[in-house]
C-alpha cells in the first residue's frame, strides 16, 4: 500500500486515536509560533484539520487558512468537520513536495508531518523561496518528543521516517542554509522556527 492510500484509508478513525494534539498543547506551540490577527497561514499536511479551530480564533476573518493535504480522504474529513468555520479554510488535494502552492504566507506549519517528507531539506527552502511572505516564518511542530514519535515509526517499520531532537535538526537546517530556530524541545512538544 502506498503512502497516499495509507492515510486514505486511516482518515475514518484518525481522530479516534489522536490523543497527543490536545487543546493546552496546540494552543502552547501556537502561542510560541506568534500567529496573529489577519495572518495568512498555509497549514501542511492538515490531515483532519486538528489546528484549523484554534487558527481561525487567532487570525480573525481578516486573515486566512489554506489547507493542504495528499491524502483526499483526510482532507474530505476536515472539509466536513470544519464547513462552517470562519474565516472557511481553502482546502487543497495536493502533494507539496512535488506541486507548487498558489499564494504567499505569513505563516507556514507542518504539524507532526516531518518525518513523513521525502525531500526535506530542498521542500523547506522552496517553501521559503516561494510561499513565505517577507518576515514569515515556517514552523515544525508536534506535540511530544521526538522518542514518541520515532517510536511509533519503529512499531510501523517506517525506518526512514525519523525525527532527530529539535537541536540536532535546527542544527542541520541551518547547515544548509536556513534561518533555523530550535524553540521548544522536550517530551510534550517540539518546535522549530524557520525565519525568513
Amino acid at each position: 500500500m502506498d503512502e497516499r492510500s495509507f492515510f486514505d484509508t486511516l482518515s475514518a478513525t484518525w481522530d479516534d486515536n489522536e490523543i497527543l494534539s490536545t487543546p493546552e498543547k496546540i494552543n502552547l506551540i501556537l502561542d510560541e509560533i506568534g500567529i496573529k490577527k489577519n495572518d495568512d497561514v498555509l497549514d501542511l499536511g492538515t490531515g483532519t484539520g486538528v489546528l484549523l479551530p484554534f487558527l481561525a480564533r487567532r487570525i480573525g476573518q481578516e486573515g486566512s487558512i489554506t489547507a493542504v493535504d495528499f491524502s483526499q480522504g483526510m482532507l474530505e474529513k476536515a472539509k466536513t468537520k470544519y464547513s462552517d468555520l470562519n474565516p472557511l479554510p481553502v482546502f487543497l488535494n495536493l502533494d507539496f513536495e512535488n506541486e507548487t502552492i498558489p499564494g504567499e504566507y505569513d505563516h507556514i506549519l507542518l504539524y507532526s508531518v516531518y518525518p513523513h517528507l521525502h525531500n526535506p531539506v530542498e521542500t523547506l527552502k522552496w517553501l521559503d523561496k516561494v510561499n513565505l511572505k517577507e518576515n514569515g516564518i515556517i514552523s515544525i511542530a508536534f506535540p511530544c518528543g521526538p522518542d514518541f514519535i520515532n517510536k511509533i515509526h519503529r512499531e510501523r517499520h517506517s525506518d526512514s521516517d525519523f525525527l532527530p531532537s529539535a537541536s540536532d535538526l535546527a542544527k542541520l537546517l541551518t547547515q544548509n542554509g536556513l534561518n533555523a530556530k530550535m524553540i521548544l524541545d522536550n517530551d510534550d512538544s517540539f518546535l522549530i522556527k524557520i525565519y525568513k
